[in-house]
């Protein structure tokens, strides 16, 4: 279904640009002047574009820009005449002039990114602009604040139709959960990165109320705001780069003195992201979840003797949480993943126990499910593994382990044949 959705996506994308384009060339670009303005604000952008700390590419410029254009209602007293068709195709042209340094980089352009650009900015502008044109705003518009929540309103369902989308396409999980999750990394939400739609919102409407006023100068004037967030975001993904580092090389240590089965470690992180997807947790969560899943048996290495197999789920539950706990030092020392040192702290603590103490942490659950899961099935031959390995899990549900986590588990396997 969701393979049949991005095609779509793809699809919808590619006509609506040659129909953008060719409908542009066919009148002649209206207003040009204000055409290579937006647009060279958006290449800059695009080729400014930077990945942040998961996958999730962010051109904050480009983005800001190309929704000032759909939403520009005049410049310095010259109503702008151009339609949605131009907008699309403007943007369009852009992203394409704005991805030329990524290809000679050897970065080859998301298809499905560039699609939800397109459809972005076409269907703000397709909001706004017959409107603007008929005259339909002017009653609006004599009111500001009305004129002002009509625009927050065209952003806040742009928003809400990328997201749409993006929950669509790119989530292997229910949708609903998808879709919040992306709603809040577009509102700064917990585990969402900063605000960034909102950032961008905002620059964009800004652009477009204040050309009027000061003409095609504050288009650079109020692009500042996106630069800056542009250079926190590189900081971030520099910080990001150590944090992947780090994981990866403590990540392989339990492996490599033999504390450990091959491929453990990744396939229990595997597991893991796909239950915190399936559970709706945000960007951050999960990137936090994958990265302490990665590392949850190196409080091994500190043990004399080590584990036969690195199977941890038949020890005492004393030495479970000793060993998790050693983990966890192991990984402050690193001095920057605290929060995953917490979460592979409480990683072997019970989802319920006779001292009624709070349940640890929704991913340290996630973790002791999945970890128990690739343990008993790594022990399973026989061929109804799958089935024997979730009697187990379920007969402790409630207790060792989270239900609702191991009935997510189980969904995540389902779908996945």
């Amino acid at each position: 279904m969701r393979a049949h959705t991005g095609t779509l996506v793809l699809g919808l994308g590619a006509f609506v640009a040659v129909a953008a384009v060719a409908g542009t060339a066919a009148r002649g670009v209206v207003q040009p002047w204000y055409a290579l303005v937006f647009g060279v604000v958006i290449a800059v952008g695009e080729a400014a574009r930077v990945t942040q700390l998961g996958s999730r590419e962010s051109a904050p410029l480009g983005a800001a820009g190309a929704l000032a254009y759909a939403l520009l209602p005049d410049v310095h007293g010259t109503v702008s005449r151009h339609g949605v068709l131009q907008v699309v195709a403007v943007v369009g042209v852009a992203l394409l002039a704005g991805t030329l340094p990524h290809v000679v980089r050897g970065r080859a352009p998301d298809p499905e990114y560039v699609a939800r650009r397109l459809l972005a900015a076409g269907f703000a502008a397709t909001l706004f602009r017959p409107l603007y044109a008929a005259g339909g705003l002017d009653p609006v518009m004599a009111r500001g604040w009305a004129y002002g929540t009509f625009l927050v309103l065209v952003v806040l369902l742009t928003a809400l139709c990328d997201a749409v989308v993006v929950a669509m396409v790119r989530v292997g999980g229910p949708f609903c959960p998808a879709l919040l999750a992306e709603l809040r990394a577009f509102g700064a939400g917990p585990g969402g990165p900063a605000g960034i739609g909102t950032a961008v919102g905002a620059t964009g409407m800004l652009i477009a109320l204040s050309t009027g006023v000061l003409g095609l100068w504050a288009v650079p004037v109020f692009c500042l705001p996106s630069l800056l967030v542009l250079l926190s975001f590189r900081r971030c993904a520099a910080i990001g780069q150590v944090h992947r580092q780090t994981v990866d090389a403590l990540s392989r240590l339990p492996e490599a003195a033999g504390c450990g089965s091959p491929g453990h470690a990744n396939r229990v992180g595997e597991l893991a992201h796909a239950v915190g997807v399936d559970l709706g947790l945000g960007e951050v969560e999960l990137r936090e979840l994958a990265y302490a899943a990665r590392m949850h048996d190196i409080g091994q290495l500190a043990l004399a003797d080590p584990v036969p197999g690195g199977t941890t789920l038949d020890l005492p539950a004393a030495e479970q949480r000793r060993i998790a706990r050693l983990g966890a030092e192991v990984i402050r020392e690193s001095g920057v993943l605290d929060r995953v040192a917490s979460i592979v702290a409480a990683q072997a603590d019970p989802y319920r126990d006779e001292s009624a103490a709070p349940p640890p942490p929704l991913a340290s659950r996630i973790i002791k499910v999945a970890n128990a899961y690739d343990d008993l099935l790594a022990s399973t031959d026989d061929l109804g593994a799958r089935r024997e390995v979730f009697a187990r899990l379920r007969a402790d549900a409630g207790g060792a382990y989270d239900p609702r986590v191991v009935e997510a588990l189980a969904q995540v396997l389902e779908r996945a044949g």
